[in-house]
């Protein structure tokens, strides 16, 4: 799927938001999923920065098997209603053909701990991701139950969350933030 119009405008807002922040903070590395909407926030990112972007696999949203591309209300015709227990507790629904959970946190904490050790303290990090992806890495910061964290967390499309990883623990700084997006 294609960012849509506004989501291209939005994209945009990103970029423009790194850009300022690249002057007047320390060098970063942009990492990004590979799958289409978060390849195009990056490259928007890197259109007004510069800092090309490394396609991270680990950083992809969870694989929902046999829910992909089904909208809430296809699923819950399809699978019994199984679209709400998801979004009450994620890790009580079995998707057919889908990643589990487990092992999708397993494969985000994975890519996170490659991409820190891969670069010194006085560099930052940009990850362009998803918000699974986001929630497993607050719920980790957390030591939190990653249902409660995806069910009680706000995370709008296109929106930053700022998380110190040196020294661990790791601090959220903030999550959800969308001022760069207000015209």
């Amino acid at each position: 799927m294609s960012l849509s119009p506004l989501g291209c405008e939005q994209a945009k807002r990103v970029g423009g938001y790194f850009s300022s922040l690249r002057s007047a903070t320390r060098p970063f590395r942009l990492y990004t999923s590979h799958l289409k909407r978060s390849l195009e926030t990056a490259q928007a990112i890197t259109h007004h920065v510069g800092v090309a972007a490394t396609i991270d696999t680990g950083l992809a949203e969870i694989c929902l098997g046999a829910w992909e591309g089904l909208t809430p209300e296809e699923i819950d015709a399809r699978f019994d209603g199984a679209y709400q227990l998801w979004r009450q507790q994620p890790s009580q629904v079995i998707i057919p053909g889908a990643e589990s959970l487990e092992a999708f946190r397993g494969r985000v904490r994975r890519a996170f701990a490659t991409m820190l050790a891969r670069h010194p303290d006085d560099e930052a990090l940009v990850v362009v991701s998803h918000g699974g992806v986001i929630a497993s890495v607050l719920a980790d910061c957390l030591e939190a139950d990653y249902d409660q964290v995806l069910r009680r967390l706000v995370l709008d499309n296109a929106s930053i969350s700022a998380v110190e990883c040196r020294p661990h623990p790791h601090h959220i700084l903030w999550v959800n933030g969308t001022a760069h997006l207000v015209t």
